[in-house]
């Protein structure tokens, strides 16, 4: 089979890095200057840089062009592919991902992110992540709580690590990085009872509440509702969308006198955003925060309500997540035996508690 101009560029430029030419951190010439010096058109050339960033070979910057790295192991692609459920409009979802790619490329690994939709039935459209692991990814990290993603690791043969797994098994999982939140929970249970909390209403997504809270709230005597805050449209939404069902959930559930007149002694919603809506609704049912009704919600560092409202709060930053999560897969990838990052999410007691 006759070979392409831009694979004969990649062979060349290839060698020349094999060789030493070019030491890790320099750039190699101008797209301009590699289409005179090889004859070839500017779609060849950048086809030949694409391939050497395929390899771990170049990184592609839109400044400084493409700028040599080392790879991590010679026998491996270098590419690793990061994968969430969920819509890239998420912050803690964009940060993480911004984070361990910024980790792995500064170490010479190319890293894709891949954010999947998931459909009503809880179904996800698995072409674009089989795309992706059929074409010479070494390495996945899983942000997951199924199983479905996992088993399509598995049957691409892709070693893998599964991010916030703490209430399934993976085992054919190179490793779990699990969050600690006991230490948060049981804190808050006990914030909770010094101020007689007896009726807890949860506004969250369609996902099971983590088994430990959810057995330290029953041992503390502590009655639980949950409300679902479903999207009109799960396969696209916003932050604008998840502060928009927050205030419709809220809203809805206290249309009624009888629940204004009587409401849970207090309210957990599920992250910031939703509270963000959800705070506001609160106010226009005629309820006040915190007298009339506590207020507790989970928290990516950075993004908290701006009403001016001090909430207690279940933080995580996913900066330092990001970071300690990198670091741990590239142990791995080095062949060190590595244990997992300790990812603890901290209890931040306010006003309202």
């Amino acid at each position: 089979m006759k070979r392409s101009i831009s694979d004969e560029i990649a062979d060349a430029l290839r060698g020349e890095l094999e060789g030493g030419r070019y030491r890790a951190g320099e750039c190699l010439p101008p797209v301009g200057e590699l289409r005179k010096r090889f004859g070839a058109g500017e779609f060849a050339v950048r086809a030949a840089l694409k391939k050497l960033r395929d390899e771990g070979l170049v990184t592609l910057r839109q400044k400084a062009g493409a700028v040599v790295t080392k790879k991590a192991t010679a026998a491996w692609n270098g590419r690793v592919a990061f994968v969430a459920i969920g819509s890239n409009a998420s912050y803690f979802s964009r940060m993480l991902a911004q984070r361990i790619s910024y980790g792995m490329e500064e170490a010479g690994w190319a890293c894709s992110s891949v954010f999947l939709d998931a459909a009503h039935d809880g179904s996800i459209d698995e072409r674009q992540l089989l795309r992706l692991l059929h074409n010479g990814v070494d390495f996945a990290i899983g942000l997951i709580w199924s199983r479905q993603i996992a088993s399509l690791f598995d049957r691409a043969g892709v070693p893998y690590v599964v991010l916030n797994g703490f209430t399934r098994d993976f085992p054919n999982a190179a490793g779990v990085v699990r969050e600690s939140l006991r230490d948060a929970y049981a804190k808050l249970v006990a914030a909770l009872r010094e101020r007689r909390v007896r009726t807890l209403l949860e506004f969250d997504y369609e996902r099971t509440m983590d088994r430990s809270f959810k057995a330290q709230l029953a041992d503390s005597g502590i009655d639980v509702k949950r409300v679902l805050c479903k999207f009109d449209d799960e396969s696209r939404w916003t932050l604008a969308d998840v502060r928009r069902i927050g205030h419709r959930a809220v809203a809805e559930y206290f249309s009624s006198e009888s629940r204004r007149r009587k409401p849970p002694d207090a309210i957990l919603f599920d992250d910031d955003y939703l509270a963000d809506g959800g705070l506001v609704a609160l106010y226009e049912a005629g309820l006040r925060v915190p007298e009339d009704v506590k207020v507790v919600f989970y928290s990516n560092k950075g993004n908290e309500p701006v009403l001016g409202v001090s909430a207690a709060r279940i933080e995580n930053d996913p900066v330092s997540y990001g970071d300690a999560v990198a670091q741990y897969v590239l142990k791995l990838l080095s062949g060190r035996k590595a244990a997992p990052p300790k990812v603890v999410r901290r209890f931040i007691p306010g006003k309202s508690l």
